[in-house]
């Protein structure tokens, strides 16, 4: 596996690395992240617009992204890849600002969206009245985070599991609804519809862009482990490929069923996945039967938005540690564990925070779950895309920087190529988190109340909370970068021409 040839220091702690992920550990494990349930509800509350940009946006999108990962994963196969091209590109300022976004929204994300769908799929499946108790609350949504954290702490080779079989469960979930959808609407009909597809489709652009395209993100994520694959200049364009597809069939099938089973008026988005479920299961099997599936499947449900808690950590918090080894950020934050392989402090510093922003965001909103949920997406998602907005540069930057490293796997239509390819993936993250940040932009509701996923937010409340805590995180990346300074590394990609599978191993252990 290549490495850069730096200080010692760095090459000690990637020294603790383990060889964990195979081929099929990356198809399931880029699945699991891409496939998020907590945001079914979201994308299909924009009706059935929302499906023509699903098919627009893996087109025009997910392709091209999946092109430009593939080149920049294969050519430059390191732990932490996304912060080290963004590095080798820009510098450690922008690192640091791509390290410190990428890392930071996924603590907000487990401790955000996550916790509340986990909540909301409990009281609707096993009666619990959790969300009527904001203390209790706090209490199931601290659990949830520190079992993800705790997975994370754990080695990658005894933790890869949790992704694994979360991508399994949540197809299983997914297809599983898909027959329930079929058996009730043949035999009762469908309050949705279809219809109406090509209509209002500017505005419903602006409204669904920012939740597309934070679907759609995570093939990077396996290379945040790239020296800990067997071989990533094999395995990343095929695990690309394949969990595109894959993923692409599994957000589809679970909107349309959405859509057609439930009334505009009932998708919400904290509970969009599970009403359309609960919608359906009565009829398709009676009530019986439904009464003890829906035991199993609120566990399913909770097990699922654990595993993408779990699986983003442990790709982000490599990345933050790799990022605070190299110059951007505290040096004592690349600490990797010699038992586990892990980057034990950004673990924990990851569910310290999530914790702490989980009970802040339900005692602002007063507990309420659908308050709760849409400022936090809001601002999950524009961080989450935020992060990317140096990412995709990189592809041109380093082709020029480095013409000769060899490129495996190199996105055809030479310079034109990759200009399209770099450009269309950057104009959809910039769209989405302008939109983020700021929905119902070019709409007479720009000033109004934030309306999103049927739930109606103060706009001051809502812009107060996504612009001070994006600030926040800025403010945060700056200063990591100016701690960075001292240890930073000014390295090259080492021996232009010569690639990691004809490189020694620097002491990368095997599982």
């Amino acid at each position: 596996m290549a490495v850069f040839e730096a200080e010692p220091s760095v090459l000690a702690e990637k020294r603790k690395l383990r060889k964990s992920l195979f081929r099929f550990d990356l198809i399931f494990f880029t699945v699991c992240a891409i496939l998020a349930i907590d945001t079914i509800g979201q994308s299909s509350s924009y009706g059935s617009q929302a499906i023509f940009w699903l098919v627009i946006s893996a087109a025009t999108f997910l392709i091209p992204y999946g092109l430009l990962t593939s080149e920049l994963g294969t050519t430059f196969p390191v732990e932490g890849g996304p912060y080290e091209w963004v590095r080798l590109a820009f510098g450690h300022m922008a690192g640091a600002i791509t390290a410190v976004l990428y890392w930071l929204s996924n603590p907000i994300w487990l401790g955000g969206t996550l916790a509340a769908t986990a909540i909301a799929a409990m009281d609707a499946l096993w009666g619990t009245k959790i969300a009527d108790n904001t203390g209790l609350s706090i209490l199931v949504g601290l659990a949830f985070i520190w079992v993800a954290v705790m997975m994370n702490i754990l080695s990658l080779r005894s933790m890869k599991w949790v992704p694994n079989l979360g991508a399994i469960v949540k197809l299983a979930l997914f297809g599983g609804f898909a027959v329930l959808v079929i058996i009730s609407g043949s035999q009762h009909g469908f309050k949705g519809s279809l219809g109406g597809m090509f209509d209002g489709l500017g505005p419903a652009f602006i409204g669904v862009i920012g939740v597309l395209v934070f679907q759609w993100v995570g093939f990077e994520l396996t290379s945040n482990a790239s020296e800990e694959m067997e071989n990533p200049q094999r395995d990343i364009p095929r695990a690309v490929a394949l969990s595109g597809i894959i993923s692409t069939l599994g957000y589809a099938v679970p909107i349309i069923g959405v859509i057609l089973v439930l009334s505009s008026k009932d998708i919400l988005n904290v509970s969009g996945f599970v009403a359309g479920y609960q919608a359906v299961v009565s009829n398709a099997l009676g009530t019986g039967a439904a009464n003890v599936l829906n035991g199993i499947v609120g566990a399913a449900v909770v097990f699922a938005l654990l595993s993408s808690g779990t699986v983003w950590l442990m790709g982000s918090d490599r990345l933050m540690a790799i990022g605070a080894l190299a110059g951007s950020g505290p040096r004592s934050l690349g600490y990797f564990s010699k038992r586990f392989g892990t980057p034990v402090p950004v673990n924990v510093l990851s569910g310290i925070l999530a914790s702490l922003f989980l009970a802040a965001s339900f005692l602002i909103t007063g507990g309420s779950l659908k308050n709760f949920f849409t400022i936090v997406l809001g601002l999950v998602i524009s961080t989450t895309t935020f992060s990317y907005v140096l990412v995709f540069p990189a592809l041109v930057v380093l082709r020029r920087k480095y013409p000769n490293a060899r490129r495996p796997y190199r996105v055809g239509g030479g310079v034109i190529g990759a200009w399209v390819t770099m450009l269309l993936c950057e104009a959809y993250v910039v769209g989405a988190t302008i939109f983020s940040l700021w929905p119902n932009l070019f709409s007479d509701k720009v000033t109004g109340a934030v309306s999103v996923g049927g739930v109606d937010i103060d706009r001051g409340q809502y812009e107060l909370t996504v612009f001070g805590a994006t600030a926040i995180m800025l403010v945060i990346a700056v200063i990591f970068w100016a701690v960075g300074r001292k240890h930073a590394i000014y390295d090259r990609w080492p021996d232009e021409g010569t690639t990691a599978d004809r490189r020694e191993v620097a002491g990368v252990r095997r599982a």
